[in-house]
């Protein structure tokens, strides 16, 4: 029997998670719980063999809950399940030794032969994190007009990328099939560009990518 633990702030898809892997019979949910914090805790007391985390937790996130978990449980897999594909969070992820990192968008049978394969010692990306990591590693070799400054903010390639897709019309469904990543990355990258930016819509990234000749 696989034991897994689950630490999502969503209590919706908390509850959906458990309910689906509750019913492959190698499975057993030993707690769930909304924070990192309480995912550090629960971790020591039940010591499971699987902790799928989310990123975006209050109290700790899954990344610093991450690094708590694999210094008291080294033996224990830890399974980042989260929306967010940016490099700095894979990165941190991967360096603090995660044994997998997903996107929520997996399928459910999917996500079911992940755990069972990483309870065997596979180490999984799914394939737009993958992609992710790739890429930057491939833009430490390509030319610094990679990166945009405007001002005193310093755009990635992706954000550009994004900014030339959203000045032509795509949506965020569409900028995500053209640049191999989640929608939900998309959707997190672009508000965190209007709050980098201070613009308040789409119509206004447009518009400054046009102004600043980003397109």
């Amino acid at each position: 029997m696989i034991k897994v633990l689950i630490a999502d702030d969503q209590l919706l898809f908390r509850v959906m998670l458990e309910e689906m892997l509750k019913k492959d019979k190698d499975i057993e949910i030993v707690a769930s719980c909304a924070g990192g914090e309480e995912a550090v805790k629960l971790s020591q007391l039940n010591k499971p063999d699987i902790v799928l985390l989310d990123i975006q937790m209050p109290d700790k996130t899954g990344v610093e809950a991450l690094k708590d978990i694999k210094t008291h449980l080294p033996d224990t897999k830890v399974v980042m399940l989260t929306t967010f594909e940016d490099i700095e969070n894979i990165s941190a992820a991967y360096q603090l030794r995660a044994d997998a990192y997903l996107v929520k968008d997996i399928k459910p049978d999917i996500l079911i032969m992940a755990i069972k394969c990483i309870y065997n010692d596979i180490v999984l990306f799914h394939g737009s994190v993958f992609s992710a990591m790739v890429s930057s590693k491939m833009m430490l070799f390509q030319n610094t007009n990679d990166r945009v400054e405007i001002g005193d903010i310093v755009f990635d390639s992706v954000d550009v990328a994004i900014m030339k897709q959203i000045a032509e019309g795509k949506t965020n469904k569409d900028i995500a099939r053209l640049l191999n990543y989640s929608e939900g990355t998309i959707k997190n990258r672009v508000s965190r560009i209007l709050s980098t930016t201070g613009l308040s819509d789409r119509t206004e990234i447009s518009v400054f990518a046009i102004k600043n000749q980003i397109i």
